[in-house]
């Protein structure tokens, strides 16, 4: 593929990332491998193709960054429950 023809094969994925949709590397392949209309062995040429036009990986915390340690809420959870009595 020339650079304008992965750009317009990129703009499909994009229109759906500006929307908020999440967009897998699975999508993109399969959506790859029909345009070319080869099988390719590994995620790997992907994977370059998207960073050589500046995608990058964007994944969700798993958890909230500024979430107390287990210690702080059970220690919280104490002193919640003396003040009630």
């Amino acid at each position: 593929m020339s650079e304008d023809e992965e750009k317009e094969f990129l703009s499909q994925f994009e229109e759906a990332a500006q929307k908020g949709e999440m967009t897998t590397i699975c999508e993109i392949a399969t959506a790859y491998d029909e345009k070319t209309g080869k099988k390719r062995e590994s995620n790997s040429t992907v994977y370059y193709l998207l960073h050589k036009h500046g995608w990058r990986q964007v994944v969700p915390k798993t958890a909230h960054p500024g979430k107390a340690s287990e210690a702080e809420i059970e220690a919280s959870k104490k002193l919640t429950l003396n003040t009630r009595k």
